[in-house]
Formats: structure tokens, sequence, C-alpha cells
């Protein structure tokens, strides 16, 4: 992450939570239709490991590579993600941050793959 020389607070908002020159894994991309693209970037907060959307301007590429479980989702809007088939389920992401266990284990499953290939 690169925050040097960004004041801009769309593209800052939330990143409080990361620490600047650290490097994070992307699970997955998102670009919302007439909003900036985001990456999920994990991070703790309160101890506790979290994920959340951020703005891709606040980061350097350092790897070109995609993880071999991501899959290209388009919405009606025009706006897609890259993630993986599960992630995109309806209804998981709130699944997930409620605790539901089945969530929470597909979401570990991914990410171990993910990070696998990173």
């Amino acid at each position: 992450m690169n925050i040097d020389n960004t004041t801009d607070p769309k593209i800052t908002q939330g990143i409080a939570t990361l620490t600047n020159g650290h490097e994070y894994a992307v699970l997955e991309i998102s670009t919302r239709f007439k909003m900036a693209n985001s990456f999920r970037i994990e991070f703790v907060e309160g101890g506790l490991r979290q994920s959340a959307l951020f703005d891709t301007r606040i980061f350097t590429v350092t790897s070109h590579s995609l993880p071999p479980t991501w899959r290209y989702f388009q919405l009606e809007s025009g706006s897609f993600s890259l993630c993986p088939e599960s992630w995109n389920e309806s209804g998981f992401w709130e699944a997930y941050y409620d605790g539901d266990p089945r969530a929470i284990e597909m979401y570990e499953r991914e990410r171990a793959v993910i990070l696998a290939h990173s």
C-alpha cells in the first residue's frame, strides 16, 4: 500500500485499518458502475481478521497473476467482480459478517487458495 501522495477522502476511506508500506494480498477485484475500482483486502482490527473493499488507487500491484478460483461476474448495471464463485452467491457477505459457519468455512477455503497463489 502506498498512501504518501493521497489525500482525497473518497480514495482514503477506511485506510486507517491498513499499514502504509505493507504488502496485502488482493482477495477480490470489484468495479462498480460509475465508481472507483476496489480491491478486497484483509486486515486485523481489534484482534479480529476482517476484509473490506478499498480503492485500488492506494495500492501498487506487485504481482499480475490471478488465483485459479477467480471467476468473472457481471451485473446488469455494468459492474463486475473477479472473485471465487462462492463469494458471489446472493447473501454470502451478509452471512459471513453475521458469523454463519458455512459462509466462514467457504471464505477460509477460498482465502487459502488465493494466498497460496499470491
